[in-house]
């Protein structure tokens, strides 16, 4: 996935907060228990994690902790 079609993904999900015009946005899970909702710059950062990763498990649980601290 390209740079632009990303940002294009989240300028769709991140464009109203009506399900009339956005029907879903992404939230991630971790765990039974917990997760997250995104906003749009996670959203950019977790869809260039999972086009670009060459270690996804490593990405991925870095992208976790960032957004854990926040």
């Amino acid at each position: 996935m390209t740079e632009k079609r990303i940002q294009e993904i989240a300028d769709f999900f991140y464009s109203s907060n009506n399900v009339d015009d956005v029907p879903l946005r992404l939230a991630v899970s971790i765990g039974p228990y917990s997760g997250a909702d995104l906003d749009k710059g996670e959203c950019i950062r977790l869809l260039s994690i999972l086009s670009d990763s060459q270690d996804l498990k490593e990405d991925l649980c870095q992208f976790i902790q960032s957004i854990k601290d926040v």
